[in-house]
């Protein structure tokens, strides 16, 4: 084989790995981190306004609210009463991540269907559903949506602000992956010419004299890379092969430092309490009659003294949960 053919091999490979590792972070892994923080939004709220977004979200499926449930104490329940073609459907929503919809569920749900004379149940819940409860569930009629279900439902109707927010956030979390995804296929997809014996390392100089614009940007392997390829493989892949005694240590000294800033924050005159939600995530309650400026404006001083405050997301909330918004200070 020539080494112009070879050289068009190494690119078609590349280029295809290329394609595809940019199609995986886009379809795959950004809809992932985007569904996980979206149910993490979702879980931040309050209950009721969960339930409000899922019901609305519900009405392009065609179901219209028929009536609010309350309790023997006229309190409001996780529940809704709809309508949809001549049936009356009950909604029943779990709010949390924790919940794990099981068979007991399943038969409670059906109990209060029967006790409110309704055609069929739906069981909503942010957390997850048991496989053998989702068997049962299609034996009982009863139709069970888990957490990315319900966030597929709702995120079409939440306001604009939050579906930026967390498709930035997403982005975020899948730039330096992507890039670094990009660079090893193409290194890659000339190395597995080079591994094959098709192409003489000496032919790299060649090609970039014969292609002075390549298709793909490719960083060029020293000779001591082209000779040993294996040492190419970690560009596309590292490995960290650390010990499990600094891997305790080094989580001890990260949960200290995530300790330190929630008590910082919580100290700010400003701040009523910050408690973390989750490990990039920190909701920070604001004292009455502190705007939600002034506690970005408080909360991003520490940076200089706790540089990771920068990594982390921040919910701010105005007292009463009149205002919530979502920062980072970077």
């Amino acid at each position: 084989m020539s080494i112009v053919a070879s050289i068009l091999i190494a690119i078609a490979v590349a280029i295809a790995l290329v394609l595809g590792s940019r199609l995986w972070f886009d379809r795959v892994q950004k809809r992932t981190h985007a569904q996980r923080i979206g149910i993490e939004v979702l879980n931040t709220r309050r209950w009721r306004e969960s339930l409000d977004l899922l019901v609305q979200a519900l009405a392009k499926d065609g179901y219209t609210q028929a009536a609010e449930v309350t309790g023997p104490n006229g309190m409001p329940l996780a529940e809704r009463h709809l309508a949809r073609g001549g049936n009356r459907v009950l909604l029943i929503y779990k709010h949390g991540t924790s919940y794990h919809i099981g068979a007991a569920a399943l038969l409670d749900a059906e109990r209060r269907r029967q006790e409110a004379e309704m055609d069929e149940v739906i069981v909503a819940t942010l957390g997850s559903l048991d496989g053998d409860a989702l068997a049962q569930a299609a034996r009982m009629k009863v139709a069970c949506f888990d957490g990315p279900t319900v966030w597929s439902k709702v995120r079409d109707v939440l306001d604009s602000a939050t579906q930026e927010a967390v498709a930035a956030e997403a982005e975020a979390l899948v730039e330096r992956p992507r890039r670094l995804a990009t660079i090893g296929a193409s290194v890659l997809g000339l190395g597995i010419v080079v591994w094959g014996g098709k192409l003489d390392p000496s032919s790299i100089a060649s090609f970039a004299a014969l292609e002075a614009s390549p298709p793909i940007a490719t960083p060029a392997p020293s000779a001591a890379a082209s000779a040993e390829p294996s040492a190419m493989i970690p560009v596309a892949t590292p490995a960290a092969d650390t010990p499990a005694a600094p891997q305790t240590m080094a989580a001890s000294s990260d949960e200290e430092r995530r300790g330190a800033l929630a008590k910082a924050i919580t100290a700010l005159p400003e701040v009523q309490r910050a408690s973390w939600s989750s490990g990039s995530t920190m909701i920070v309650a604001l004292r009455p009659r502190v705007g939600i400026e002034r506690g970005v404006e408080a909360t991003c001083a520490l940076t200089a003294a706790y540089p990771v405050l920068r990594d982390v997301r921040l919910q701010l909330e105005a007292s009463g949960g009149a205002e919530v918004r979502w920062h980072r200070c970077a």
